[in-house]
């Protein structure tokens, strides 16, 4: 990546109304000097984290952004996959976006560990020294980034960089929970992971996005735009403060700038001459760097279910990365095991598990 300050296009977009959207995303494109390539393989990295019939629209990329790009990609006679590694049933989550018509409707679907599998190595990596990812993500010649606006439990906020931690294949992911535990240490992942895939375009879909305890079980947040860079790393810089959060104080941000794969701080805009500031709620899932305070903040806000909406899947349990639930039958968390990542929480399709003292939504 050239280490210099990157433009980020922010261009306004009321609706998912698909000659909306495609008109936004054109603007976005030509506001950061983009031209989609022609005759390549192009992988589009959409945000589908699961299957979340209460919160799909706030939770996953829309695929009308997602079609607005193939439209563009499929004229300049590209290869088009859409790929990603949901955390809960692949198929079903793809099929519960919608993502999975536009995938049928102008390329391939992509799951990334039901792919062909080829190994990552970066010794100036800080924790991933070594990772497998998909073979098709591996080989195209554009890796199309299109994360969704939300703040997260874990992280403070989910955009472009944390949106590649979906190149990580499968139950791998659980196992990096438990490996880099807080905030602190895991941001360090989602670093090592962009430092090594860094996408060459950006597209955050921004026009409802999700406030509060995200990355699935917040609220809507209606916000109206779409978001364009060739950095990810500038595209979260003008993300974070969008919805009123400082970016010095999102780890991954800070470390990809620590490492010099980005300058500093600053970006420069296209397409509005400010940058609003929404104020999306903040999520209550406080996170921590070291394992001692972790336990402290269980001990006062443990998280606890809600057996009027659990319907006792047992999904906490199988993706819990310390093993830390049992289903008795509802799901019981074990305090000195739990390392709060609030995967249980990130993956319940009934919105059934929250920090005590939180209203499950």
């Amino acid at each position: 990546m050239k280490n210099q300050i990157e433009t980020v296009a922010v261009v306004k977009c009321a609706s998912y109304d698909q000659k909306k959207v495609d008109k936004a995303v054109e603007q976005a494109l030509k506001l950061i000097n983009f031209k989609l390539p022609k005759n390549k393989k192009v992988l589009i990295k959409p945000n589908v984290v699961g299957k979340f019939p209460k919160t799909q629209l706030a939770a996953t990329t829309n695929p009308t952004v997602i079609e607005a790009v193939c439209k563009i990609l499929k004229k300049n006679n590209c290869k088009i996959s859409i790929g990603d590694s949901p955390f809960t049933n692949p198929k079903e989550s793809f099929k519960a976006s919608g993502i999975d018509k536009v995938a049928k409707k102008y390329g391939k679907l992509v799951i990334f560990e039901q792919d062909k599998i080829t190994e990552i190595k970066d010794k100036k990596a800080k924790v991933l020294k070594k990772f497998r990812i998909s073979k098709t993500l591996n080989e195209a010649d554009l890796i199309i980034n299109m994360p969704k606006l939300k703040t997260h439990k874990l992280t403070k906020y989910t955009g472009a960089l944390k949106n590649l931690y979906g190149c990580i294949l499968g139950g791998v992911k659980q196992q990096l929970h438990l490996k880099a535990q807080g905030d602190k240490d895991f941001s360090e992942i989602i670093a090592d992971i962009y430092q090594n895939i860094a996408p060459e375009l950006t597209i955050m879909d921004g026009i409802i996005g999700m406030e509060g305890e995200g990355p699935t079980s917040g609220h809507a947040k209606k916000s109206g735009l779409i978001l364009a860079s060739k950095s990810g790393i500038a595209l979260d810089i003008a993300g974070t403060k969008i919805i009123g959060l400082n970016p010095k104080k999102v780890y991954a941000i800070k470390s990809l700038i620590e490492r010099k794969i980005y300058p500093s701080f600053e970006i420069k805009l296209a397409g509005i001459s400010k940058l609003p500031n929404l104020k999306f709620k903040a999520p209550k899932g406080e996170s921590s760097a070291t394992q001692r305070l972790m336990n402290k903040i269980f001990k006062e806000r443990p998280i606890v279910v809600d057996k009027s909406k659990c319907i006792k899947c047992g999904l906490c349990r199988r993706k819990c990365p310390a093993k830390a639930i049992t289903m008795t039958p509802y799901p019981v968390i074990d305090k000195k095991k739990c390392i709060r990542c609030f995967c249980c929480m990130e993956i319940c399709p009934e919105n059934a598990l929250q920090l005590k003292g939180d209203k499950t939504s």
